[in-house]
């Protein structure tokens, strides 16, 4: 491993709140701040995982468009939120969303406003620099059930 690099245990670390009441499983989303309106018209799912424990939504109206939510209504909820409580805590997706060691793509069904349930494959970048992790998501499914029972 590189020098530069801190390993998985040092960047959870590192994103634990120092409120042992707050989990890291409750990671927040938050809309980006970024300038312009190119964010608004892009159809591309990217969202970064910062030192703060946000969940931070870079293209938070693909985001909402996905999931049937207005951009308004995502900010503030917690990723928990979104998951399938009968597929395990969601701190073990948060741990395996930054485990450095595999960078392979991860599937995770989410649920959407009006409860139906997709299939997302999200990519994942380590940037040791800023101590965050870039994620592209494709949507994988909504429509074919044997794809959703794949996913979750």
């Amino acid at each position: 491993m590189p020098a530069h690099r801190s390993g998985t245990k040092g960047f959870i670390d590192s994103l634990r709140p120092r409120d042992p009441r707050v989990l890291v499983a409750d990671l927040i989303l938050v809309l980006s701040s970024s300038p312009g309106n190119t964010s608004r018209q892009s159809r591309v799912l990217l969202a970064r995982v910062r030192r703060s424990g946000t969940f931070e939504l870079l293209t938070a109206a693909a985001w909402a468009g996905a999931l049937g939510y207005l951009p308004d209504e995502l900010s503030g909820k917690s990723l928990r939120q979104f998951l399938q409580p009968e597929k395990g805590p969601a701190g073990e997706l948060v741990a395996a969303l930054l485990d450095e060691e595999d960078s392979g793509p991860l599937e995770v069904t989410l649920r959407c406003k009006d409860e139906r349930r997709k299939c997302f494959r999200l990519y994942r970048r380590f940037d040791p620099y800023v101590q965050a992790v870039y994620v592209l998501a494709d949507e994988v499914s909504e429509e074919r059930p044997e794809l959703l029972r794949a996913c979750g």
